[in-house]
């Protein structure tokens, strides 16, 4: 019997970050190897359209080999070879949507002579770079927009991850209105050769639900708080964010408005503060 496995102990970090872990050989018989290897593979894929209509596109955004043991025997039991390695600071984050994904793994190898080399695959993950702070800006108009009756503010354009973003609201009076929805939704912008896609697909949602008591009254919504997505940008696929606010209505076509957003990070000095909070709890102080 002859087993790999690979056990990562640092499998998440951001581009230029490390991945650590080691490539375990358990095996019941003293055997002899060449060389253990460890493959990194990093690949991003689009298609678009089905059966014989369907196209792909493929790029590669990370290919290395890195040899963990030259020859040696490997004993009974289990053996690990401990690895690391760095990644490059410009590769976008791990992704999966509607027109393809980006997907990060390693691959370790055992190579013998005259056998079936052991092997075994683990993909590991890339997070985005955190966002930046976005301060307010000093006489900001609030963005209003408007149907026929639901009235809908936005203070600010900014949905900060600690804190979501508040939303202002108002619906005139109206027999046939059920409530008003709340929508935050990513929109995947997508290239295949020469071909181009969207989609949107909801992330959170909320539904408020009205009477006859809340028409012609402004109310207040937040939506996105502790928010841990980021938009990107990446070869072949890029995504946005944006909220969609939907009037509710019996038997008839719901209105709705849409508003482009900005994900923004916290301010310096609570990131701050947040490093010592961890610290102290590590250190048994909280």
């Amino acid at each position: 019997m002859r087993f790999v496995d690979i056990k990562f102990s640092k499998r998440n970090a951001i581009p230029g970050g490390t991945i650590s872990g080691v490539v375990v050989v358990e095996t019941d018989r003293l055997f002899e190897c060449n060389r253990v290897v460890l493959r990194i593979k990093g690949r991003e894929r689009t298609e678009m359209g089905s059966g014989d209509t369907k196209i792909t596109d493929e790029f590669i955004h990370a290919s290395g080999e890195m040899f963990i043991s030259e020859a040696t025997a490997i004993r009974p039991g289990k053996t690990e070879f401990p690895f690391a390695f760095q990644l490059n600071d410009d590769i976008p984050p791990t992704f999966s949507g509607y027109y393809g994904w980006i997907e990060y793994s390693v691959e370790a190898i055992v190579e013998v002579d005259w056998g079936f080399d052991p092997k075994m695959t683990r993909r590991f993950r890339v997070l985005p770079y955190h966002p930046e702070y976005i301060p307010e800006v000093e006489g900001y108009n609030p963005k209003s927009m408007k149907t026929n009756v639901l009235h809908v503010e936005l203070p600010s354009d900014i949905l900060r991850m600690r804190e979501g973003i508040h939303i202002n609201f108002m619906v005139e009076d109206h027999s046939r209105v059920t409530g008003v929805r709340f929508e935050i939704r990513r929109r995947e912008s997508a290239k295949c050769r020469h071909n181009k896609g969207n989609n949107d697909e909801t992330m959170t949602r909320k539904f408020v639900p009205l009477t006859p008591y809340d028409f012609g009254k402004w109310k207040e919504v937040v939506m996105g708080k502790d928010w841990r997505r980021v938009p990107f940008k990446s070869r072949f696929i890029k995504t946005e964010y944006f909220l969609k606010v939907i009037l509710e209505m019996r038997w008839e076509i719901d209105p709705f408005v849409t508003y482009a957003l900005r994900i923004s990070g916290e301010r310096p000095e609570e990131e701050e503060e947040d490093i010592f909070d961890v610290l102290a709890m590590d250190l048994g102080y909280q």
